[in-house]
């Protein structure tokens, strides 16, 4: 867990970024915009990615890419291979978010191989070895869709609900998986929609049917309920076996 606030730093916690070493190598879940410091703090190498899947479009889940491509450009020894996979039309929108950063950086030939991979929701895609299904989710970033994720490798799934109000494909998704990442931002019901609550989630804990549920993207609230909840909560620095 790399990475696992909410876009405000609440508890003085990284932006979502979740990294994965599987048989094939290492990937990441969302890229937020603090997640090239975030990868520093666990000391590991952002050369050593091969993949970043990204659930949607928002800077605490999306905004660190540009320095990640700067860095794999200019400072890393490595040049393996990068695939970045996202919602349809995330790849106009990374590039108009690294002109705004870095006017004139943006390469359309990199020093290492760069592939766009623009996933259409509810079709599965297969990513190397491994293979990712997305589903659209109640959550709102612009005109690409956000989504839900369930990554398959090495024989077993996890799931990472994005973020997302409450919405019952999150049941099928989570289905048999190994692991659930699911947000919870809030500890009550709030007005807005977009966001998970504990109160909701928890009265909905039946049908989730997981071999390990964690919470994450956890606000003010939930980061101060977290001890006496009845679900396993994340933190920046943890590690978990699949």
């Amino acid at each position: 867990m790399v990475g696992c606030g909410d876009a405000f730093g609440s508890g003085g916690r990284f932006n979502t970024c979740f990294v994965v070493d599987d048989a094939h190598g290492r990937f990441a879940i969302d890229f937020g915009a603090t997640s090239l410091t975030a990868l520093a703090e666990s000391n590991i190498d952002p050369a050593s990615l091969d993949l970043v899947i990204l659930s949607h479009l928002h800077g605490d889940h999306f905004g660190g890419l540009p320095f990640l491509l700067l860095h794999r450009e200019f400072a890393a020894l490595d040049k393996r291979p990068l695939t970045i996979a996202g919602p349809p039309g995330f790849g106009q929108r990374l590039r108009a978010l690294h002109d705004s950063l870095y006017p004139g950086l943006w390469k359309d030939s990199w020093s290492f191989r760069l592939d766009l991979v623009e996933v259409e929701p509810g079709r599965p895609v297969q990513l190397g070895e491994r293979t990712l299904l997305t589903e659209i989710v109640n959550h709102y970033a612009g005109a690409e869709p956000c989504t839900a994720l369930s990554m398959t490798t090495s024989s077993k799934t996890i799931v990472y609900s994005g973020d997302t109000g409450w919405t019952d494909v999150l049941v099928a998704l989570a289905d048999a998986s190994d692991l659930f990442l699911c947000e919870c931002n809030d500890l009550h019901d709030q007005a807005y929609e977009g966001h998970m609550s504990y109160q909701t989630l928890s009265a909905r804990f039946d049908r989730l049917n997981t071999k390990r549920l964690v919470l994450t993207h956890l606000g003010p609230e939930m980061l101060a309920a977290a001890p006496d909840l009845e679900v396993e909560c994340a933190a920046d620095g943890m590690e978990i076996l699949v």
